[in-house]
C-alpha cells in the first residue's frame, strides 16, 4: 500500500474516533470499547484495497484512560514509521519511531508506577531494534554520519574542451612538465589546459585548494599503498579529481567516500557496508581497493588514460566504445563523442590536477597542507559508544569521530570481530587498558535530544530518568547553563561513570558480596502452562532464568503450548542466610549507585536479574536484589 493511501486511512480513521467521542448522547462508558473502523468505499481495481491493511479487529482502547491512548497513539506513530521505512524513507521513519519512544518515555514521566508503559516501551525498541538488524543485512539504514559534498559533481557544469586557448600557454605548461618528475603520462591539448585555466582563474579554484590543503592528512598513506599494489603515485590526483580527499563525500549518483566507489564496486572490492559502518568512507581501506581496482582496469586495457575513463563510467562502457569506434585510445574516443560527458572531462582535468599538484607554486597556490594523519587501529567486538571511548582514553570526541568516517553511528557494531576502529597514533594502549575489560552495561550510556520551545533541563532530566547534573556536565553547558532550541543534548541514561569515592566504596564491598543468587542446590517441580504464559513470565515467577527452564524441558523454540507440564525449580535450598528484595528504579539511578547502596556490585545485580535486561534501565524498573547476613 502506498504512503499516500497509508496517511489518508489513517486521517479518516481518526477522524472516525473523534466523530464515536463527540457525537451526540450520553458520554462514553469508562470501561474498554471496541473501536470498529468505518465501512470502506468501493476501490478501483488497480489500487490495493485499504481493507487489506486494516486488522479484523482492532484492539480495546480505553479512551478515559491515559496510559491506554498514549500506547494506542504510540503504536500508530511506529507504525507509520514502519510504513516509511518500507517505502525507503529511512530518516523520516526514524523521526517516527524516535517519537513513538518519545512519547512512551513522556508519558511514565507522569504515570512512574505503570508497568504497561514499562512493557510498550520494551516492546517498541525491540521491534525497532528488528528492523535495525533487518536494515544491517541490506547495507542500509539511517546514519548519524553527516555527508559531504562530492568534487565529481562539479564537473556536471564544466563546459566540454576545446576552448580558445592561448598557443603560448601550451609551450609554457609543457616546458614546466618537463621540469618535474611524473609517473604517468602527461599529455598537454586544448581539453587540458582548458582545466588548468579553470583552475587557475576560474570557478574551481576554491575547490582545488581546498583539496590541496587536506590532501596533506592523507599523501603518506596514500603514497604508500599505491607504491605497494604497484600503481602510479600520480593516481593521488584521480583522489583530488573525486572527492577533494573528503572520506565523507557522497555523489548524486550515490558514490561514497575519497575514492567514490558506488556500493556494488565497493563490495566487490572488499569494502563492507552494513548498517553500522560504510568502509568506502574508511581512507585506507577505501584508498587500497581503489588501487586494486585501478590496477584491475590497467590490466584489462593496456592504458592508464583508458582505465581511468573505466574507473569514472564502467570497464564495459569503455570496452563497448572501443569496439564500436574502432578506436585505440581515449583521445579518439572522447573526439567521436563515444563516452559521457563527464567521462570525457574526467582524464583531462586529471591531468590538469597532476600538473597543478607536483608544481603549485608555478600555477599562483600556495596553499599550506595539513599534517599527516598518523593513527593505528584497535579492534572492537562489542557495541560500544564513541563518547565512552573518547572520555576512556580522553580524547576529544570531534577527534575520534572524524577519524572514524567509516563508522555510521555514534556506536561501534555488536558482535563484529572484524571491525576495526581508528586512534591517534599512541592511544592503542590507553585504550586496551580502559576499554577492553569495560562490562556490557557502561559501554552504551546515551540518547540524544532536541530541545524544543519549552523545554527545561529539569524537564528533560525527568523524562529520561537522570539528573541535572549529569546532563550539565555530559554536555559541559557551563554555569548556569543556557539551552537553545534545535540544540542536541547527549542524555546519560545509565552506567554513568560513579565519583571516585562511590568506586572506592564499591571496591571495598565487591569482593564480599556474591556473584551468584545464593541459591546453591534447585529441587524441580512440576508446573502446567496457562493461557498467557511465556517462558520469561514463568522464569520470573519461580526465581529462574529461561536458559535454565528451555535446558531442563529440551526446549529448541520459546512457543509454548497450553497445557504442556514444565519442570520448574521449586523452593530453592538456601545455604546462606539471605532476603531479597525488590528495589524499584528512582529518577537518577544508575546501576553503580544501587549497587552501591545496597553494598554489592552491579556485576552480582546483573547475575541476579538474568532475565532482565539491564543495560538501560528507567524510573519504575524492578530489580532483585539478595541481602546476605553482613547487610
Amino acid at each position: 500500500m502506498s504512503s499516500k493511501i497509508r496517511q489518508a486511512w489513517s486521517g479518516a480513521f481518526f477522524a472516525a474516533i473523534l466523530l464515536l467521542l463527540t457525537s451526540c448522547g450520553a458520554p462514553p462508558p469508562a470501561r474498554a470499547v471496541r473501536v470498529v473502523p468505518p465501512s470502506i468505499p468501493k476501490i478501483e481495481q488497480h489500487v490495493e484495497p485499504l481493507i487489506a491493511a486494516v486488522p479484523a479487529v482492532l484492539p480495546q482502547v480505553n479512551f478515559n484512560d491515559p496510559v491506554d491512548l498514549a500506547v494506542f497513539e504510540a503504536q500508530l506513530r511506529f507504525e507509520k514509521g514502519e510504513g516509511l521505512y518500507k517505502d525507503g524513507f529511512l530518516k523520516r521513519s526514524k523521526d517516527e519511531f524516535n517519537s513513538a519512544i518519545d512519547l512512551i518515555l513522556e508519558t511514565t514521566g507522569t504515570y512512574q508506577k505503570e508497568p504497561r508503559l514499562q512493557h510498550e516501551l520494551l516492546d517498541l525498541v525491540g521491534r525497532v531494534h528488528a528492523m535495525e538488524l533487518a536494515a544491517l543485512r541490506e547495507g542500509d539504514g539511517f546514519t548519524d554520519q553527516t555527508e559531504e559534498h562530492a568534487a565529481i559533481d562539479d564537473l556536471e557544469h564544466v563546459e566540454t574542451f576545446p576552448a580558445l586557448i592561448d598557443p603560448k600557454l601550451k609551450e609554457t605548461v609543457e616546458d614546466e612538465v618537463k621540469e618535474v618528475a611524473h609517473d604517468l603520462p602527461i599529455e598537454i591539448n586544448d581539453r587540458v589546459l582548458g582545466f588548468l585555466e579553470y583552475y587557475q582563474n576560474g570557478r574551481g579554484r576554491g575547490a582545488i585548494e581546498v583539496g590541496m590543503e587536506r590532501a596533506g592528512k592523507y599523501q603518506p598513506m596514500i603514497e604508500r599503498i599505491l607504491k605497494e599494489e604497484g600503481v602510479p603515485l600520480d593516481l593521488i590526483y584521480l583522489c583530488q579529481a573525486e572527492s577533494a580527499f573528503e572520506p565523507r563525500a557522497l555523489s548524486r549518483a550515490a558514490a561514497k567516500g575519497m575514492w567514490q566507489f558506488i556500493s556494488s564496486r565497493g563490495k566487490e572490492y572488499g569494502l563492507r557496508q552494513t548498517w553500522w559502518i560504510d568502509e568506502r568512507s574508511d581512507p585506507e581501506k577505501s584508498t587500497r581497493a581503489a588501487a586494486r581496482h585501478l590496477k584491475d582496469l590497467y590490466t584489462e586495457f593496456g592504458d592508464w588514460y583508458l582505465a581511468m575513463a573505466a574507473y569514472n563510467s564502467g570497464p564495459l562502457r569503455v570496452q563497448r566504445a572501443l569496439e564500436k569506434t574502432g578506436a585505440d585510445n581515449f583521445w579518439t574516443l572522447a573526439e567521436k563523442k563515444a563516452l559521457p560527458k563527464e567521462t570525457i572531462n574526467y582524464i583531462p582535468n586529471i591531468l590538469a590536477l597532476t600538473i597543478i599538484g607536483k608544481n603549485p607554486e608555478k600555477y599562483g597556490f600556495n596553499v599550506v597542507s595539513a599534517p599527516p594523519v598518523e593513527t593505528e587501529r584497535v579492534s572492537v567486538d562489542k557495541a560500544t559508544d564513541l563518547r565512552v571511548i573518547a572520555e576512556a582514553i580522553d580524547l576529544p570526541v570531534e577527534q575520534l569521530q572524524a577519524l572514524n568516517t567509516h563508522v555510521l553511528r555514534w556506536t561501534t557494531p555488536p558482535d563484529d570481530p572484524d571491525f576495526q576502529l581508528v586512534l591517534p597514533r599512541g592511544y592503542a594502549d590507553k585504550f586496551n587498558k580502559q576499554i577492553s575489560s569495560l562490562p556490557e552495561s557502561k559501554r552504551v550510556l546515551f540518547r540524544e535530544h532536541v530541545v524544543r520551545k519549552g523545554d527545561t533541563l529539569a524537564a528533560i532530566a525527568r523524562k529520561y530518568g537522570t539528573t541535572t547534573t549529569q546532563l550539565t556536565d555530559a554536555n559541559k553547558l557551563g554555569k548556569p547553563p543556557v539551552l537553545k532550541i534545535g540544540q542536541t543534548l547527549i542524555v546519560p541514561m545509565s552506567g554513568v561513570t560513579p565519583s571516585p569515592a562511590v568506586q572506592t566504596a564499591k571496591a571495598a564491598t565487591s569482593s564480599k558480596t556474591p556473584t551468584k543468587s545464593p541459591a546453591t542446590r534447585t529441587a524441580l517441580t512440576s508446573y502446567t502452562v496457562r493461557a498467557g504464559d511465556t517462558l520469561a513470565k514463568i522464569a520470573a515467577h519461580f526465581n529462574t532464568t529461561v536458559d535454565k527452564l528451555k535446558s531442563w524441558n529440551h526446549l529448541t523454540t520459546t512457543k509454548l503450548a497450553v497445557g504442556r507440564k514444565l519442570l520448574v525449580s521449586g523452593q530453592p535450598v538456601q545455604t546462606v542466610a539471605a532476603k531479597k528484595v525488590i528495589h524499584q528504579v528512582k529518577q537518577g539511578e544508575t546501576l553503580d549507585r544501587i549497587a552501591t547502596t545496597y553494598k554489592t556490585s552491579v556485576d552480582a545485580i546483573i547475575s541476579w536479574n538474568e532475565s532482565e535486561d539491564l543495560s538501560v534501565i528507567h524510573p519504575g524498573d524492578r530489580i532483585t536484589i539478595f541481602l546476605g547476613d553482613e547487610n
